[in-house]
């Protein structure tokens, strides 16, 4: 089974699970929240992927950790991926789990780049012009990104739209070299 097949099912297992338990959001933000923190905590990632490490270590640390500190559902669901020596699942498992949250709320998630920062009343027209065309409520996610010219570069799902400065000179460019004169 591919490694994406497996983090998949354990994503939609978690999601069934806090949809039962009628706590979707809750049980998402805070996988979220410990994905980030371990994604970004090199020790607490390599403790957690260390295969000479053994597995009750690893769940009493998490236990230690956790316990109390997390929904009891995601608590749980995060002791069998240690059981199971999943670990190495838990951010392709969060952005499924996203997807599931996505599908589930008939949203998408627009990831949006631009050279500076957008206002919320950008972002808000961005999403609503979106929304209109797709036909789902749209969640943008804006980050800066310095090295673009101007303009903007959106992604939704595999699809970019590339409405850089820079895209749009390397298309005047081309045209300019391709014209006959």
């Amino acid at each position: 089974m591919r490694t994406s097949s497996i983090a998949k099912e354990y994503a939609k297992a978690l999601f069934l699970l806090a949809r039962r338990s009628g706590k979707i959001d809750l049980i998402g933000e805070e996988l979220e929240e410990f994905t980030r923190l371990v994604e970004k905590n090199k020790p607490v990632k390599n403790f957690l992927l260390a295969p000479q490490i053994g597995i009750e270590k690893k769940m009493k640390a998490l236990e230690k950790a956790l316990s109390g500190k997390v929904d009891n559902e995601l608590f749980k669901f995060l002791m069998v991926l240690a059981e199971r020596r999943r670990q190495e699942f838990l951010a392709e498992i969060c952005a499924f789990y996203q997807e599931e949250l996505d599908k589930y709320y008939n949203q998408l998630q627009v990831f949006v780049e631009s050279a500076v920062g957008l206002t919320d009343t950008e972002c808000e027209t961005l999403a609503s012009s979106l929304s209109r065309h797709l036909k789902r409520k749209i969640m943008v996610k804006s980050t800066v990104n310095p090295h673009l010219l101007g303009g903007l570069v959106c992604r939704i799902g595999d699809v970019v739209y590339d409405g850089s400065l820079r895209r749009r000179l390397e298309r005047l460019s081309y045209q300019m070299l391709k014209a006959k004169i």
